[in-house]
Order: structure tokens, then C-alpha cells, then sequence
């Protein structure tokens, strides 16, 4: 039996773009069955570009308004929470698709029946849709080596160490919705998706380019690649919040999972041990953090759940100005 597909369209004052992408829709080898446009309280002509599109459309067109503004992952769940169709295809306001994404798309989840969300590859392009030289998967390193351990079944270790699913090349069965909705305020949308996709199933994806991911000022999130300096900078910047809203958020997902399956998931009660730990070794003073470094490297836990010894490096790094702050305070004294 044909599978229904929907498209969830988010927008927020998305006037410059936004026509581009729905063209881009409209022109789809494969239509899709229905577009569900959630607008987040825009304040351009963004709601007369859609209206003006709703006409043209030959497929069922609904655009919702929202009475607040959500944010994108509120905004995601809702315009999901509507979607009819058997497949939901999610869509950002700003992309290009080319012209075969849907109906790539449509060929795995037919030929590959326990596959519960797909995605793929997009090229990274500037406000013109001038290609930038790079791909989305360069940007976030999902090397040929994940990839193959991805398809081997290793995608919860994957996506426990690195985000590599953008919500912009998404797809999902319907099925998924009873687990991944609500979404948690505090997650990316397309994170616990993926998440919760394969743990509640099997991700799938496509190792080609199906969309044009567009960089601009006004984007939340990018796709920029990062030179070896950029990524350093970033990582020492990481402050200890980061690590408490890390650790807030899979707390918030293994709660989800133990209520769901009825058990506790140990490689996310792992990945939050060694947040808790990481937290330590930034409160700790004088040189207490060094034995929690040395213990995370010999386990282990630096190389699974963030960037290996780079990262033992940076706390250490952390330890040694916190000893120097405990020096300084008592010189003082």
C-alpha cells in the first residue's frame, strides 16, 4: 500500500527564502501528499508568501499560526503533532531540495522495512546557493568509518558521542511520533530524534547529497566547517554549563526511555556518568581533578562520549587553572 507523506514546514520570518524553498517542494518528482506549515509568529510577509502558495499547490496546503512564539523545537513538535501522512518529511524554511529528495526518500523506507527515520547528506551553501566547497557531513565529521559502524548497528554510540543527523534531511515513520512527542524544550529537534529513533528502532541513511543546507546571519544553527584552530577555540570555550545542560538533557532522555521500555538504557546512564565527572574535574581544587582525568582515559569514556585526548587535554588544562586561582587566593590571604 502507497505510503501518505507529509511535509512539517517551519517558518519564522522566513521572507527572503522561503519562496525558493517552496518551489523547490513544488517541483519534487514525488509530491508529497500534504504540507503542514507551522508559522511561529512571524512579523515579514512571510504568511502571504505561504498563503500565495497555498493557492497554487495542487496537494492539501494547511498553515497553522501559532498564538506564541514556540521556538523551533516547540514549533517542530507542533507542525509534526498535525502531519497525517505515514512518512513525515521535515522541512526548514531556508533549504533548496533537489528535485528526487522525496522520492529518494520514499525507495528506502519502501525497500527497507524496519528502518524508522532516514536522512542524507546536503550541500552547504551561502545566502546565493554558491556551493562553499564542503558537504554537511564534513562540517559535523561523519566520516566513512561512522558511517559503516552506523549501518552495523552501532548508531546509538554515534549519536551519543557527536550530533550527526540534521533535521533539515529528515524523514520518519509515523510510529515515531508516540515516543519522540512531546519534544523536551531543551533538546534540538533533530538530536532526539534521532535519538529516540534508534532506540525505539533503526536509522537509515542516504550517502548523498538531497538538499542545499543555506548559510546565512539570521540561522540558528549552521553547518560551517570548522578549521583544527576554530574547533579548538570552541572547545576550549566550553565552560562547565555546557556540561550541566548536556547532562540535564539525557537526563531528561533516559527518564523518557525508563518510562517507555520500562528499563534503564546503560550507555546513556554511561554517557551521563561521565558528564557528572567532567562537571567534578571543573569544580574540583588544586589538583584533585587529575585522578578523574586519568580514570575517564583508562576507561575509556574521553574516546566514546567526546573528543579523546583532545578533550583530556582541555581539562587538564582546567585543573591546572583551578590550581593556579587556589595559589593565587591564598597568596592573598
Amino acid at each position: 500500500m502507497k505510503n501518505k507523506i507529509s511535509v512539517a514546514l517551519c517558518t519564522y520570518n522566513g521572507e527572503l527564502y522561503l519562496r525558493e524553498q517552496l518551489e523547490s517542494i513544488l517541483k519534487q518528482t514525488h509530491l508529497p501528499d500534504e504540507i503542514i506549515v507551522c508559522d511561529d509568529c512571524s512579523t515579514d510577509s512571510t504568511l502571504e508568501i505561504l498563503d500565495e502558495f497555498r493557492k497554487i499547490f495542487p496537494i492539501p496546503f494547511e498553515i497553522y499560526l501559532n498564538k506564541k512564539n514556540l521556538g523551533v523545537s516547540k514549533n517542530f513538535e507542533r507542525a509534526i503533532s498535525l502531519c497525517t501522512g505515514d512518512i513525515i518529511v521535515l522541512s526548514d524554511q531556508d533549504d533548496v531540495w533537489m528535485l528526487e529528495r522525496i522520492k529518494k526518500v520514499i525507495e528506502v523506507f519502501d525497500n527497507k522495512k524496519d528502518c524508522s527515520y532516514v536522512f542524507s547528506n546536503a550541500y552547504v551553501v551561502n545566502e546565493n546557493l554558491y556551493q562553499s566547497g564542503y558537504t554537511m557531513w564534513e562540517s559535523i565529521s561523519f566520516n566513512k568509518r561512522q558511517r559503516e559502524n552506523f549501518k552495523k548497528g552501532f548508531q546509538l554510540d554515534i549519536l551519543l558521542k557527536h550530533y550527526v543527523v540534521t533535521g533539515a534531511t529528515m524523514a520518519f515513520r509515523s510510529e515515531l511520533k508516540k515516543n519522540i512527542l512531546p519534544i523536551p524544550n531543551i533538546w534540538f529537534h533533530d538530536a532526539w530524534i534521532a535519538l529516540m529513533g534508534s532506540i525505539f528502532g533503526k536509522g537509515c541513511f542516504i550517502d548523498e547529497p538531497l538538499i542545499y543546507y543555506r548559510q546565512h546571519n539570521s540561522q540558528l544553527i549552521g553547518g560551517k566547517k570548522s578549521s583544527i584552530v576554530e574547533k579548538s577555540m570552541k572547545s576550549l570555550s566550553t565552560g562547565v554549563y555546557n556540561y550541566f545542560i548536556e547532562k540535564q538533557r539525557y537526563g531528561i532522555l533516559n527518564d523518557r526511555v525508563f518510562r517507555l521500555l520500562g528499563e534503564i538504557n546503560s550507555k546513556i546512564q554511561d554517557k551521563i556518568s561521565f558528564l557528572v565527572q567532567r562537571i567534578k574535574i571543573y569544580e574540583s581544587s588544586g589538583l584533585s581533578g587529575l585522578p578523574i582525568i586519568t580514570r575517564e582515559l583508562f576507561n575509556g569514556r574521553y574516546f566514546k562520549y567526546s573528543n579523546g585526548l583532545e578533550s583530556a587535554v582541555k581539562d587538564f588544562f582546567v585543573v591546572f587553572k583551578n590550581l593556579i586561582s587556589k595559589i593565587l587566593k591564598r597568596d592573598r590571604a
